[in-house]
């Protein structure tokens, strides 16, 4: 049945749900599936949506084991009851795959974008290579120590450890909601989210000596002013792979971008500023993305060919530019709608990072201060 509740509407969802019915008793299955009144059908169920094949699999997937068991009542002589109904039902959900359930609905999630569907994957394929869990009656709180164990073995960092067992209580939590396990298997346990590594950013001389390297080789030369234009955007590569001029406003004699960011989903505001216009310019104005692997590789020539003693990253632009406005003045919830940040939480981490810029500025004071003696 559709929207039990009475709650739906042109711009809210409802619920499809199996009613079973019995000596003026009910009980309700949830099937996970919502959909908008349009989308549902009484005798077809679920139709015009996008997946309505794959819905209307989801909801035959949780009316066959009640079927299923009234049939072997009716083939037993035996009796109805709600109690053997959920009896059945529980056995019938612990023999279910975990990993299919995982798989399925990493791919079909809307919630998510793709670049954390992709990290998502890893957990999936994590769970493949792990094999102690694989149905719903696999998850207790032993194999989830297992697990944990196991990826640690594996030379995971404790960040990376952390996510993997955050990713795993999403979907186990997306399982309860549909009533595939009652019992939480984290339950007592407590995972450390470890310290995530000093992020990487360069001080404003480090990056004048970006800004006055040349080089012939044409993919160092690309390499090096894409780079220049994330410091002074704060894009990250996905952000800058997707990024479009022709999506830019002019405010007040300023070129405005405002856009989604591809990670987060959360809209972010930037003003071009002029070494980001002058890149643009050299590449009228249609950057030329190169794929990640490839990016970061040709920036390893860009640290060598600017004299610096360690390697570029991608990600190590849009350090820069948080950093760089936080040692301006720049106020943590501005440069949050910079960045597109979902937390201020996050922000903040480059306001702990000055700290080693503030040092360096004590060093350049203290000469300034001997020179009035």
């Amino acid at each position: 049945m559709f929207d039990r509740r009475k709650k739906a509407s042109d711009t809210r969802c409802g619920y499809v749900e199996v009613e079973i019915c019995f000596c003026g008793k009910r009980k309700w299955l949830s099937t996970g599936v919502q959909l908008f009144p349009r989308q549902w059908s009484p005798t077809k169920h679920v139709i015009g949506h996008p997946d309505s094949v794959l819905l209307n699999m989801r909801i035959e997937a949780v009316r066959k084991p009640v079927m299923d068991y009234i049939s072997r009542l009716m083939i037993d002589g035996e009796e109805f009851s709600f109690d053997g109904l959920e009896a059945a039902l529980y056995k019938n959900r612990l023999s279910s795959s975990f990993e299919e359930f995982v798989s399925e609905r990493m791919q079909n999630r809307s919630d998510i974008q793709e670049v954390t569907r992709r990290n998502h994957r890893r957990l999936s394929n994590a769970l493949e290579a792990f094999g102690r869990i694989k149905l719903f009656s696999d998850l207790t709180p032993q194999h989830i120590r297992e697990f944990d164990d196991w990826l640690h073995q594996r030379g995971y960092t404790q960040t990376t450890v952390a996510a993997y067992h955050k990713f795993m209580k999403n979907y186990i939590n997306l399982a309860m909601s549909d009533g595939l396990i009652s019992e939480n298997p984290y339950a007592g346990i407590r995972i450390d989210k470890g310290k995530h590594k000093l992020r990487r950013f360069l001080t404003e001389d480090e990056l004048r000596s970006i800004l006055s390297f040349v080089s012939d080789d044409p993919s160092t030369r690309r390499a090096r002013d894409l780079f220049v234009f994330q410091c002074f955007t704060g894009f990250a590569y996905a952000d800058l792979a997707k990024f479009d001029f022709s999506t830019a406003r002019k405010v007040d004699g300023r070129y405005v971008i405002r856009d989604v960011r591809q990670k987060s989903g959360e809209e972010f505001y930037v003003v071009l500023l002029p070494p980001a216009l002058e890149i643009l310019k050299r590449y009228n104005f249609n950057l030329p993305i190169i794929s990640n692997q490839k990016y970061n590789s040709a920036l390893k020539a860009v640290a060598a060919g600017a004299g610096l003693k360690f390697n570029l990253t991608s990600h190590m632009g849009r350090h820069t530019f948080a950093t760089y406005c936080i040692n301006h003045g720049i106020g943590v919830e501005t440069i949050a709608a910079m960045l597109g940040h979902s937390n201020i939480k996050t922000t903040q981490i480059y306001a702990k990072m000055v700290n080693k810029s503030v040092v360096m500025a004590y060093d350049q004071l203290k000469y300034k201060l001997c020179d009035l003696r």
